[in-house]
């Protein structure tokens, strides 16, 4: 594809390594509309149809392996290796120079916001806000840390957040996950930043995609600015399958998520537990591929589902604690049990916690029975459901967007 100078489009970058990465991509060009700008996206091959549905151009953006980058988060490592984030530069670098943007969106891609910064291009960062760099977690352990095995959580989340021991290994862990991030800036003749947290919350405007009191920020910066929950409205209809579903009987959606970072080997026997207590249990794969040999008429499995359409039917969510489906299920008042395999789903399962929004197990730990105990439990308490449907009003209430797109049109003409 040939673009001019004089086309000077609004050109978003879709990192795409997640579900969720990628919805907040679509979303955000579809705000961006209403200031009548030229939009080209830039995003990978697999999700390029998503957006020429919707009639925005696209033009191919290679990203690493994701498959790979979450098994390395699962593992408590860098997202990115080194070599990776030096092509991104490379490629950000050769997309800025030949498509010249009046404004570069960046959704996760660091490299494309640190280069728009050099030659001077207004940029906006989507991020969240655990991602932010004055975020500030509640220090349990997640679960890649949470080590030795035999070890007691409430020991290793004290140690965490009561000593000294503690303070100096979060702080060597950032170190640690910032290192392939400062090496390519290096590499290609950028000022490093100074940890990953600086480099996730980049921008002239940095909107970060979460409600504000859901996960915190107390010290923004003037170009912060929360988005609220940003939600997928898709009009995908439901299998009819589901028209099968008894509605005097309780129901848990159980999602193991797309990014393969949370095992499945608990879930038979999680299954087959709530079918004993005559639930209805739905599964989606989330396109991953897993057995389930169990033969019930109470259990409905499918590859993928239309999970804002969905989640009004169902009672209680089990899933890896994405923050995508923490909002789409919260926005439909349905308390959750997340199971977070790495740290950044552990930041929401904390804030989902001290919310009373739901209760989380960390995977490594998981014990079926305590799984299924907490389950029945949240059925039918009537605590968690209250603060959901409350937390449910907020998130119908907050309204962002008007405020952000006058922002970016000011960042556009200053």
């Amino acid at each position: 594809m040939e673009i001019t100078k004089t086309d000077q489009p609004l050109l978003i970058f879709s990192e795409g390594i997640s579900y969720a990465h990628i919805a907040r991509s679509l979303i955000f060009a579809r705000w961006l509309k209403q200031l009548d700008y030229s939009i080209l996206v830039a995003c990978p091959d697999s999700s390029s149809s998503l957006f020429q549905a919707e009639e925005f151009e696209t033009i191919s953006l290679k990203i690493a392996e994701p498959k790979a980058i979450y098994q390395r988060l699962r593992q408590g490592k860098m997202m990115y290796e080194t070599k990776d984030l030096v092509q991104y530069f490379e490629q950000d670098d050769s997309l800025l120079k030949r498509i010249q943007p009046q404004l570069v969106i960046s959704e996760f891609r660091f490299t494309a916001l640190q280069l728009a910064k050099k030659y001077g291009i207004p940029s906006v960062g989507l991020t969240e806000a655990t991602c932010h760099v004055n975020f500030v977690p509640d220090k349990t352990v997640p679960d890649p840390f949470a080590k030795p095995s035999f070890a007691p959580l409430w020991l290793l989340d004290f140690i965490a957040q009561k000593t000294v021991i503690g303070e100096l290994i979060n702080k060597q862990t950032i170190k640690n996950i910032s290192i392939s991030l400062r090496e390519a800036s290096v590499a290609y003749g950028l000022e490093p930043l100074p940890t990953f947290f600086d480099y996730a919350s980049q921008g002239d405007i940095c909107l970060i995609c979460d409600h504000p009191d859901l996960v915190p920020i107390k010290s923004l910066r003037p170009g912060d600015i929360y988005t609220g929950a940003m939600l997928w409205e898709r009009h995908e209809p439901l299998p009819l399958e589901l028209s099968q579903l008894d509605t005097d009987k309780k129901t848990v959606y159980i999602c193991p998520g797309t990014q393969e970072s949370l095992p499945t080997d608990f879930l038979v026997s999680y299954i087959q537990k709530l079918l004993e207590q005559n639930l209805q249990v739905i599964v989606s794969r989330g396109k991953r591929n897993f057995d389930l040999t169990i033969d019930n008429k109470n259990l409905f499995i499918f590859d993928f589902i239309n999970e804002n359409k969905l989640l009004y039917q169902v009672d209680v969510m089990v899933y890896p604690g994405g923050a995508m489906s923490t909002y789409q299920a919260l926005s439909c008042g349905v308390p959750l049990i997340p199971l977070p395999a790495h740290a950044n789903q552990h930041f929401y399962a904390e804030a989902l916690a001290r919310n009373q929004l739901g209760y989380f197990f960390r995977p490594s730990r998981l014990k079926i029975d305590a799984l299924v105990k907490k389950t029945l439990h949240l059925l039918n308490d009537s605590i968690t459901k209250a603060a959901t449907k409350k937390f449910q009003q907020k998130l119908d209430s907050f309204e962002a967007k008007e405020t952000i797109l006058k922002r970016i049109e000011k960042l556009l003409n200053r």
